[in-house]
């Protein structure tokens, strides 16, 4: 706002206009009315020493005057020298006060004690705590002289009445105190003015964080909504482009097979970066902590973006520590595999020519923890200085025309550093235009037992074939799917239309495992698992029971509700292996 107005204006509304603060428009009140009070006293002093033709007195009167018009003006006109003005008005009013005792009165009066009082409140209320208590001091210290030097030399009258017979003098007592009153007044109402203005500013507030609050629940809700959505019909398409991969189909047909499933998988993964980004800015994405190789983790993640890189006549090298093939850790491999998958995803499309490299090395080692440094380079189009930092940020890219030549949401490097902060570590980058790119990080890991048989790289996997296994699953393709995985495993199982039926089933005989959707009409998931769970109390026995699930937002609800596991949709064979193999792994099925 425009703090100066034109030299002609004598407007205090006008200048008042130029302030936002109710604190500054205090101010500027403040010392237009002891200006314009002094004005008033000046004149009333310069008649008086005319009259008594007091002419030092009367010099010093006019020169008031003027300074006090002066300042007026200044004010009126340059409201943002308010500070210098308190200055000005402060410095002369300690000027009168010193040469009033020391020069002309030598004597404390009631006109002199008032001037006092006027410069210790309006110090404060102008320049503030540390200023005012100068000015203060400033302006009580004749005082104290002027009683130190009564007590050591018997010299001057420290207090002599006043000549209140004379109208002039009354007049500027009574201008004095209502100075006193007016300056109180004012700052009052400022402040009055102030915590009204907060007060609304609260509610305001509290009003924004609580539409934030809903605003942000529907938009989880709509993305939760979405994922169970997406992920339903994008199960069919990964199942059974997968169960016909294997299903010995033409060279032809097996790579429009290929291409089909991993633009699913692809799509799969843009999925769960949204959603992961609305968890970690929701503040809901929960690390898990698993026993896992990290040696046989990397062997297994790499070997589908090995295939990947051959078919676009790249070399792929993975290079790990040997020291890492006995190393079992405890961490969340699902959230360390979406940062490696979306590292290697990145240099895979934007590398022509050219090589990947993959790499982990043990940079440090205690009795509990490990301490990896892993790296993902290649040699690919790489990314100027300019935009090495923006890249790590939601829906940024490279360059205006990566997402056109490229394609991309620009979500995958800010899920990498996001989850990466969640692990305790930082990504890092060397990148050179042309030349290629290095993202690096380092991460320090519990170490978990050696022995245990489901983390070492050389662990037999359990024997799943004798598993009794009942599904409940609502959608008839996913039905179709599931049972078909199932016997690429080699396994049977119950296959139901809902949780009621399910538990229909658990009457009638016993099952190892139960795979349950959570979202099924009559009875749904978290309800069947609530009555499987009460007539266990029961009975004592005790089934390994997953969660089907499209929604990655109910991770903590389902663990909470009793299940033992769960298995995000759409489901591949190799995670549902796994998860069976678990069930005997972690003691809740017998092995044979």
């Amino acid at each position: 706002m425009n703090t100066t107005l034109p030299l002609t204006n004598w407007s205090l509304s006008k200048t008042l206009a130029t302030q936002t603060s109710s604190f500054d428009k205090a101010r500027v009140r403040i010392i237009f009315t002891i200006l314009i009070f002094s004005m008033v006293k000046s004149a009333l002093a310069i008649t008086q020493f005319a009259i008594a033709h007091s002419n030092l007195q009367l010099i010093r009167a006019v020169i008031a005057g003027i300074l006090y018009v002066t300042l007026t003006k200044i004010l009126l006109s340059r409201p943002d020298k308010v500070k210098q003005l308190a200055h000005t008005m402060l410095t002369a009013g300690v000027l009168i006060v010193w040469s009033s005792i020391f020069v002309y009165s030598h004597r404390v009066n009631l006109v002199t004690t008032q001037f006092i009082l006027m410069i210790v409140l309006s110090s404060f209320y102008t320049l503030g705590t540390r200023l005012g208590a100068i000015y203060s001091v400033a302006a009580t210290l004749p005082v104290v002289l002027l009683f130190v030097l009564q007590d050591m030399f018997g010299i001057l009258q420290p207090l002599q009445p006043e000549e209140t017979y004379l109208l002039g003098i009354k007049i500027v007592i009574g201008l004095n105190f209502a100075s006193i009153v007016v300056a109180h007044h004012l700052f009052y109402m400022a402040l009055r003015d102030s915590i009204a203005e907060k007060e609304e500013l609260n509610k305001q507030l509290e009003l924004s964080i609580n539409e934030a609050r809903e605003l942000a629940a529907t938009r989880s809700n709509f993305l939760s909504t979405m994922s169970h959505e997406l992920r339903t019909p994008l199960n069919s398409v990964v199942g059974i482009a997968e169960l016909l991969i294997e299903d010995k189909p033409t060279e032809r047909q097996r790579e429009n097979l290929q291409i089909l499933h991993s633009s699913a998988i692809d799509l799969l993964s843009l999925i769960n970066n949204v959603l992961d980004i609305n968890k970690i800015d929701s503040r809901k994405l929960e690390l898990e902590k698993v026993t896992f190789s990290l040696s046989r983790f990397l062997d297994d993640l790499t070997r589908s973006f090995r295939k990947r890189a051959e078919e676009k006549h790249l070399d792929f090298h993975l290079n790990v520590d040997t020291s890492l093939s006995n190393v079992v850790v405890n961490s969340d491999p699902t959230r360390l595999a979406q940062v490696m998958y979306n590292l290697l995803s990145n240099a895979l499309k934007f590398t022509d020519t050219g090589s990947i490299s993959v790499s982990a090395n043990i940079i440090g080692k205690t009795q509990d923890r490990i301490t990896v440094a892993m790296s993902v380079t290649d040699t690919g189009i790489g990314i100027a200085a300019d935009r090495q930092s923006a890249v790590f940020e939601a829906f940024a890219q490279a360059s205006a025309d990566t997402t056109r030549n490229y394609g991309g949401s620009g979500l995958g490097l800010a899920i990498v550093r996001q989850v990466l902060q969640l692990l305790g570590s930082k990504i890092e980058m060397e990148s050179e235009i042309g030349k290629g790119s290095r993202f690096y990080f380092t991460l320090t890991l519990p170490l978990a037992e050696t022995t245990s048989p489901a983390a070492t790289s050389s662990a037999v996997a359990p024997e799943i074939r004798h598993l009794r296994i009942l599904v409940a699953e609502d959608d008839k393709v996913n039905r179709l799917i599931i049972k078909k995985q199932l016997a690429r495993l080699q396994l049977e199982a119950e296959i139901v239309e809902n949780g009621q039926l399910a538990l229909d089933a658990t009457m009638t005989k016993p099952f190892d495992v139960i795979l349950l959707d959570l979202h099924m009409p009559v009875l749904n998931g978290y309800e069947t698992i609530k009555t499987i769970r009460n007539r266990e109390e029961m009975s004592k026995a005790r089934a390994y029971v997953v969660a089907f699930t499209a929604a990655v937002t109910e991770q903590e609800q389902i663990m909470a509700a009793g299940f033992d596991d769960f298995l995000y949709k759409p489901v591949q064979l190799a995670d549902l292996q796994k998860k069976l193999e678990q069930a005997i792994t972690r003691g809740a099925v017998t092995a044979l």
